[in-house]
């Protein structure tokens, strides 16, 4: 069988995709984890996260950060 191209290119793209959705993923952890909110906000966040993952990080880069670093 011969290979397409596109199969590489579109091989190429997934992984990328599924790298940058687990780098905005651990991302978000770590920022959660050095945040200066208090504990019980923190755990909110990460089991957000971890229940859904691309939108508890969006949502946490988008409003969580914000509001914690007023909040402090």
């Amino acid at each position: 069988m011969i290979d397409k191209p596109w199969n590489y290119v579109l091989a190429a793209l997934i992984i990328a995709l599924v790298l940058a959705c687990v780098v905005l993923i651990i991302g978000a952890l770590v920022s959660i984890l050095r945040s200066p909110q208090s504990g019980g906000m923190k755990l909110v966040w990460v089991v957000f996260v971890l229940v859904a993952p691309y939108l508890g990080s969006a949502l946490w880069f988008l409003i969580g950060r914000k509001s914690a670093l007023t909040a402090s």
